[in-house]
């Protein structure tokens, strides 16, 4: 019995000892080790030490900051998430922060959760249908579906995500006559990975597919002619935006690929003074987000002059549109690109902007999470 308790109380040692050196050992860590600015793995700014006096203490400012500090600085803290995520796989949870880890012919496929917002559906609808009624020019809507889409019956028994095929239908209800609608649908649902493993856009096989049957299903392309595809350059180890909510160690790394061909055109950014040669950034190829290798993220107004002899256009846009670009390139001589989430108080509205430019055609391109979730339409 007093061998037992013996036993008993070496191992409590230890563990306590484990318990120590793992607290300590991370404290000393997180103040020996230098700070770093910004997480590649998250994308974004990271918060740093908080200022440190009697004003900030009393009004919670410290307590805060400090708080956002050790969260954001935490000695391996993306080898720490991945481990957790691993663990959870192991324990069988297949939904972590918002995104469903499925298996796609042996590889690992992330699915973003949809949840249908219809209120936010007909607020944005209704905006874009009141845009439209405003313009002498045709207005078409490329509405693009999400992964979730074409995997909600691979999904695990029970998931709690919405049908986007019944979300688009309800869309179409809504639609004014005078704006064009095109969902892409069936054109994607014959593309073999039209969308990236570890990121929530569409990549280049699929942005060519919806573009291409846009083209011929409004008229503006012959029948006979096609759109010209990448020839292509790759960058490997892309892991994308839903691979950083969920990191784990099994997960396959996307390709992303590019023409630099394709991407070669006047480009201007309109409110950043900017002019290159290019829509793609070949620094970015070197970062963990590749898919901003398209214009370097998104911005209120780009401009892109193709030389080519098709008309002008305006697009608003959402990210995915940013891949769309290399094939819109090819059918227009100019292209005035809108993002409306940073498109605000600007000098002229977006019909006016329209009517200056002297576009011939609106084109709305937006994926559907995006219309079911952003409230930055109010700004047309």
């Amino acid at each position: 019995m007093e061998n037992q308790k013996k036993k008993n109380r070496i191992s409590d040692m230890i563990m306590t000892a484990v318990f120590l050196l793992f607290v300590f050992g991370f404290a000393a860590a997180l103040l020996i080790a230098k700070d770093k600015d910004f997480s590649e793995t998250e994308n974004r700014t990271l918060a740093q030490k908080p200022k440190f006096g009697w004003e900030e203490i009393k009004e919670g400012r410290f307590t805060a900051g400090l708080e956002s500090y050790i969260s954001d600085q935490l000695f391996a803290k993306d080898q720490l998430v991945t481990l957790k995520t691993d663990l959870d796989r192991l324990l069988g949870k297949s939904y972590q922060n918002g995104v469903y880890l499925i298996k796609d012919g042996g590889r690992l496929r992330y699915i973003q959760r949809y949840k249908e917002n219809r209120s936010q559906l007909e607020e944005n609808i209704k905006s874009l249908n009141a845009f439209a009624e405003g313009l002498n020019v045709p207005a078409d809507l490329m509405l693009i579906p999400n992964a979730s889409a074409f995997y909600l019956d691979s999904l695990p028994a029970g998931a709690d995500c919405d049908d986007q095929r019944e979300s688009i239908e309800y869309v179409r209800g809504l639609v004014s006559d005078r704006i064009g609608f095109y969902p892409m649908t069936d054109e994607l649902s014959e593309v073999l990975d039209a969308y990236y493993l570890t990121d929530h856009h569409w990549n280049d096989s699929g942005a060519y597919a919806a573009v291409n049957s846009y083209l011929h299903r409004s008229g503006q392309l012959a029948e006979n002619v096609q759109l010209t595809s990448y020839s292509s350059s790759s960058a490997k180890d892309f892991y994308g935006t839903l691979y950083s909510k969920a990191p784990t160690a099994f997960a396959d790394a996307d390709e992303f690929r590019y023409d630099e061909q394709l991407c070669r055109a006047e480009t201007e950014w309109v409110n950043e003074g900017k002019k290159t040669d290019s829509i793609i950034d070949l620094s970015y190829l070197d970062r963990k987000d590749k898919y901003a290798a398209f214009f370097g993220g998104n911005f209120a107004q780009i401009r892109i002059r193709t030389g080519h002899s098709g008309g002008k256009v305006l697009v608003l846009k959402d990210s995915y549109a940013n891949a769309a670009m290399p094939f819109l390139m090819q059918q227009y001589s100019e292209i005035t690109m809108i993002d409306l989430r940073y498109y605000h108080m600007q000098e002229k509205t977006v019909a006016e902007l329209c009517e200056e430019q002297g576009a011939e055609r609106v084109i709305m391109l937006y994926n559907l999470d995006f219309l079911n979730e952003d409230r930055n339409f109010v700004w047309l």
